[in-house]
């Protein structure tokens, strides 16, 4: 039976009759089988995730330029930059050993959970250098360094021609692989269908998760949109990246595929709230999202199985191309993810917070 408390929170009895928080996650947690992760945040963010019941968490590259608006964690990113520089030259390299610390600090946090689930939470994951990206050599030699910054490591790896090589190498390798940069059907089935092959041929199974990447595919959407003067309804448009979530989940369901989704890339509340429902995991930032959501503390709604009608599937396939691309399930050959639209857009953000990083080691480097 739950209560309404002065502070907004619901509570309620656990068998032993103890008052126990009930905060929205707790509630999702309780009534579905969605999961919520945490992505890029400060460690007090993560703590408070973890509170909140998250069971995992993202990071990407732009991870430690993200850390810049924390004046706490700035200051120790600078003081790891000056701890590293006598003892490495190359800019490039020294950013990702910045990187693999920080998200170390992560790893730490979330490691008492991924311990005492063995091994089902806890995990975070980390991506490289996001300008090395079509270098397969390279993606998988960072991912099994990466993998040795703590035992809860999951790598993270874009989906294109050369990340599926990689992510073929780290299923032989038995390393827990977070596919990304996942925004039409054709990279889920080719990804999902890489990873089935090379675990029947050499028995591995490791950890498997596949992200689609749902606002940053909007932002796109709106971008051509914008830049092509096209009269699409403003609501239909945002629900777009939704609607191709929704049929890839339904799709790993229906084909069986190996992997758990997750949704990612969120940019609205709903990037959550419409995926609640489905067997899978939404990592989101905690400002303006996750606190928000706690704040709200609204009623737990099973939609996952709400979508868009067949007219209005029709009309963005027609008028938007992009969009046509993302949802057939035909709608791209392999060598066409990297330059995709919506990859190439996230890519770029991820590009930007690296070269900021690279900006405050040249700094750092010219002062000392």
């Amino acid at each position: 039976m739950f209560h309404r408390f002065p502070c907004g929170f619901r509570h309620y009895f656990s068998s032993r009759g103890v008052y126990m928080k009930s905060t929205y996650f707790h509630r999702v947690h309780q009534q579905t089988k969605t999961r919520f992760w945490i992505n890029n945040p400060t460690i007090e963010q993560a703590k408070r995730a973890i509170e909140e019941g998250a069971i995992g968490c993202t990071t990407n590259p732009s991870y430690v330029s993200k850390l810049f608006e924390s004046e706490e964690d700035m200051l120790v990113v600078k003081r790891t930059i000056d701890l590293l520089l006598p003892y490495e030259k190359d800019d490039s390299v020294l950013a990702s050993k910045v990187q693999q610390m920080m998200v170390g600090r992560l790893a730490d946090v979330f490691l008492p959970l991924y311990r005492s689930s063995g091994g089902t939470e806890g995990l975070v994951t980390i991506q490289g250098n996001p300008f090395a990206e079509r270098d397969t050599s390279l993606i998988v030699k960072e991912g099994l360094e990466n993998r040795k910054i703590a035992e809860n490591i999951c790598i993270k790896i874009p989906v294109t021609q050369w990340g599926i090589e990689a992510i073929r190498t780290m299923v032989e390798h038995t390393i827990p692989t977070m596919a990304t940069e996942v925004m039409s059907l054709s990279q889920t089935i080719a990804i999902c269908e890489a990873y089935q092959k090379v675990s029947q041929e050499s028995g591995n199974a490791p950890p498997f998760y596949v992200t689609h990447i749902t606002g940053i595919l909007d932002d796109h959407f709106k971008r051509v949109i914008k830049e092509q003067r096209l009269s699409i309804d403003e609501e239909l448009a945002g629900y777009a990246g939704l609607s191709i979530a929704k049929k890839e989940y339904k799709l790993m369901k229906e084909r069986g595929y190996p992997g758990i989704m997750i949704g990612g890339g969120a940019r609205k509340l709903e990037d959550f709230t419409e995926l609640v429902g489905g067997d899978l995991g939404i990592t989101i930032n905690w400002k303006g999202t996750a606190d928000v959501l706690i704040e709200q503390d609204k009623e737990v709604v099973d939609r996952i199985g709400n979508t868009l009608d067949e007219q209005q599937i029709l009309t963005l396939r027609k008028e938007l191309p992009d969009y046509q691309r993302a949802f057939d399930l035909d709608g791209m050959t392999v060598d066409e993810y990297y330059d995709y639209g919506g990859v190439e857009l996230f890519r770029s953000s991820f590009q930007k917070g690296w070269n900021a990083l690279l900006a405050l080691i040249a700094e750092r480097r010219g002062n000392n």
